[in-house]
């Protein structure tokens, strides 16, 4: 059975001039019944979007074609079992609300933008999930993507850049899964994973943020592999009470030190590495303990791996080479095991 398809046109003169064909998307949604597609022409909406229904509505022509814009309010609040967007421009301009809103169901967004003006310019929470693949998010005035939905949502293939703060929020109990992302030009972080945060970051790059790339903090287990961090004032910060793992991943360029630990974290990071960076290559202080195993330093400007504050971790198979001074630095009543450490010049 084919699914009802429904058009929306700016231009249309007349509602119901013609069936099937509606001069706003909200009169597309009211007259719609559940699997309907709405298919929108090119054109501004100035329209506030509320979905209760599962719909589809896609832009008839490519991406940046359709762009719906309301002067206040979020341009579009999930409250269905699923919906999904496609091809279409969603424009927040209320400097309080989020652009888009996912309280309830599942929103499925396929090469979409959004923009914010907001603290956020997507929000999940309660019940919400987002299924977001191949779009862009911006948002000057605050944060690209904030989590705190009990939901599981994925985040895969998509950019979210130009930030008033960070990137990606996870917060509460969010358990978000974000592939291959780019995250960058944020004045914030790039992840910041706090509450009792769950999920992963898999295969991203992260640039240009004026805070820790990746801070993971109070009870965050949110694990990340793969990701590549340069450019940015610091690598990652992990101050979790909880256990994080990292594998896998390279911080590089940095203007500080490329991974810090605190608070008595005690991670795990494998075949973890820092390359280039301005501070030390391991920053581990204030109590933090951490298994590292096969991990490298190369070119430090700083001692490579130092050690302080009653810290104690265990450095397995490390490697520390061509750095500007010390290779290991041990203050403070610390203490490191070091099974196969290789200072190199």
């Amino acid at each position: 059975m084919s699914r009802a398809v429904l058009t929306v046109c700016a231009e249309q003169r007349e509602p119901g001039s013609q069936p099937g064909f509606y001069r706003t998307i909200g009169e597309a949604l009211e007259a719609a019944r559940s699997g309907a597609v709405i298919s929108v022409r090119p054109g501004r909406y100035e329209e506030n979007l509320v979905v209760t229904k599962m719909v589809t509505i896609t832009a008839e022509d490519v991406r940046g074609s359709v762009r719906i814009s309301p002067r206040r309010g979020s341009v579009l609040q999930v409250l269905a079992e699923a919906v999904q967007l496609t091809g279409l421009v969603l424009q927040g301009r209320d400097e309080e609300l989020p652009a888009v809103d996912v309280p309830r169901g599942q929103l499925a967004l396929q090469d979409c933008e959004v923009v914010g003006s907001a603290w956020t310019a997507v929000l999940t929470r309660q019940q919400g999930e987002l299924a977001m693949r191949g779009c862009r998010v911006v948002n000057p005035a605050g944060a690209g993507l904030v989590e705190t939905s009990t939901g599981a949502s994925v985040i895969e293939d998509s950019v979210i850049e130009h930030l008033g703060t960070s990137a990606l929020v996870i917060g509460e109990r969010a358990n978000p899964t974000v592939r291959r992302c780019v995250l960058r030009d944020a004045r914030g972080n790039g992840v910041c994973a706090n509450g009792e945060s769950r999920g992963s970051v898999e295969d991203c790059e992260i640039s240009a943020t004026d805070k820790p790339a990746i801070a993971l903090e109070e009870q965050s287990t949110t694990r990340v592999v793969r990701t590549e961090i340069r450019d940015s004032a610091l690598g990652v910060f992990i101050g979790s009470t909880a256990r994080v793992e990292l594998e896998d991943c390279t911080v590089s360029a940095v203007r500080a030190h490329g991974y810090v630990l605190t608070n008595g974290t005690d991670p795990v990071l494998r075949r973890c590495r820092a390359v280039r960076t301005q501070g030390n290559g391991l920053h581990i202080a204030g109590r933090a303990r951490g298994t590292f195993e096969d991990c490298e330093v190369t070119s430090a400007t700083l001692a490579g791996i130092h050690v302080g504050e009653s810290a104690g971790p265990s450095l397995v198979r490390a490697v520390v080479r061509d750095g500007e001074t010390d290779g290991v630095e041990l203050t403070g009543d610390s203490a490191a095991e070091a099974p196969g450490l290789a200072a190199r010049a």
